[in-house]
């Protein structure tokens, strides 16, 4: 095993908290999961012992047991604690600019100068992160992609005064631990992967708002239309494969088509608006009613898990080529 990391650190024990602190604990000495309540830190090791079974039930634990891995990993509601000695600290906590400003400062006087302080957020801009921190050239945002102990891309986020040793370090980090991190060059919002997704999910709203088809065919038709391609090749790459001048000819006439972000917006807000937020309150898009969102959840992992282990397969004999 390849313990580089003599310490690391995550922020926030919500979801993507304890699947980071997983992945970081692959290759670390120690590493802390730090909350403000004892109670986040309880439930989130729950669901981290859950995730290193399933990571190990498909031999993604470099060859360790669950129990060594999870032997890595301790709590602490003690910030100090939690940043003393440690050499990189992924913040996680909830989407709110004025606590993650708060948060950022705090590690930015406890955390040792050379340690690298990163960010999982989905989309708040970097350099806004960092505008209470005195030293913002070690801030960078990582955002990892849900559930983030199983897909191995991620986003490293340069802000406006992240520094280019804070950049390179960042992502070896993160390819000694097996994962793939994607430099994004510009701090715009939600980035690339998140500004990619919504830019679908905005179209398939409307086009259920509309009636065009049913929540259940317009899914079917990512992920059994587009899934499957663009595991083969991205949309970029796809185009020139197939041909530019009939993807400009089509472009032409559909792009102007394409809708903006009001219709579906409403359409999203009113749903929430009367408590359909989704398989926790039993409705969404989809009737969850009966359903336990923590075997939900499994089970996509599970499909997850087996599915990212070819795709990364098929991908890495094709850079070899």
């Amino acid at each position: 095993m390849d313990l580089f990391l003599p310490k690391s650190t995550v922020a926030g024990a919500g979801l993507m908290g304890g699947q980071i602190g997983l992945v970081l604990a692959l290759g670390s000495r120690e590493t802390v999961l730090t909350s403000r309540r004892q109670e986040s830190l309880d439930r989130v090791m729950q669901s981290v012992r859950r995730y290193a079974d399933d990571l190990g039930r498909h031999d993604l634990l470099n060859g360790e047991s669950p129990e060594a891995v999870l032997g890595r990993i301790r709590t602490t509601t003690d910030l100090k604690d939690a940043l003393s000695g440690t050499t990189f600290v992924v913040e996680s906590i909830p989407e709110v600019l004025d606590a993650k400003q708060a948060l950022f400062a705090q590690m930015d006087a406890l955390a040792p100068r050379e340690a690298i302080l990163v960010s999982n957020t989905s989309g708040l801009p970097i350099s806004d992160l960092a505008a209470r921190v005195t030293h913002k050239d070690r801030i960078a945002g990582a955002h990892f992609v849900q559930p983030g102990h199983i897909v191995p891309v991620l986003e490293v986020i340069r802000g406006r005064e992240t520094s280019d040793e804070t950049m390179d370090r960042t992502c070896a980090i993160w390819e000694r631990l097996g994962r793939l991190p994607l430099r994004v060059r510009r701090d715009v919002p939600g980035f690339l992967i998140n500004r990619l997704q919504h830019a679908i999910i905005r179209e398939a709203v409307r086009l259920l708002d509309e009636g065009v088809a049913s929540a259940a065919e317009i899914d079917l038709a990512v992920q059994l239309g587009l899934a499957p391609r663009f595991t083969t090749a991205g949309p970029l790459e796809q185009r020139d494969i197939n041909g530019l001048k009939m993807h400009s000819q089509v472009a032409a006439h559909l792009w102007k088509t394409l809708d903006g972000w009001e219709g579906p917006l409403a359409f999203l807000q009113a749903m929430v608006a009367r408590g359909e937020t989704g398989i926790e309150a039993g409705k969404g898009y989809y009737d969850w009613q009966g359903r336990d969102p923590v075997a939900v959840r499994s089970e996509k992992d599970e499909m997850l898990l087996r599915r990212t282990a070819q795709v990364m397969a098929d991908w890495e004999a094709t850079r070899k080529k």
